[in-house]
């Protein structure tokens, strides 16, 4: 959003910035912008460290970095906290040996039902099922 200027008695419309020289040679100016229209505000809403201006006001960011990082599934559930900037891949480790085929029947591991079934002998009428060591 562009303001209206006026410089020596001249007024110019809709001006995005001023550049003013420093040096005579003008081989060093300085520019001002205009950041009334800015949406940033105290929240932050930047990586943390990084600095802006808005509407004449300097902000400072505080939204987090998380560099990459491998996920190994345990026994606990692993987060990853809201309102953090991920700056690297996040990656869940899989296993080709998850499927059913492994997993105990009656037994659900990561949302894969098991179809394993022990097996069972009789012998002398008497029927046992085998179990696993």
């Amino acid at each position: 959003m562009a303001q209206n200027v006026t410089i020596n008695g001249v007024a110019y419309s809709n001006v995005p910035s001023v550049e003013i020289p420093l040096t005579s040679d003008l081989s060093q100016t300085a520019k001002f912008y205009d950041t009334s229209d800015a949406t940033l505000s105290a929240g932050g809403q930047m990586l943390n460290g990084y600095t802006a201006y808005s509407n004449g006001t300097k902000y400072t960011g505080s939204i987090t970095s998380k560099a990459a990082e491998t996920y190994t599934p345990t026994t606990s559930d692993q987060t990853i906290s809201s309102g953090v900037y991920l700056s690297g891949a996040q990656t869940v480790k899989g296993d080709a040996n998850l499927v059913a085929s492994n997993i105990l029947s009656g037994v659900s591991i990561f949302g894969v039902a098991g179809s394993l079934t022990l097996p069972t002998i009789s012998q002398d009428g008497v029927t046992k099922v085998l179990s696993i060591s």
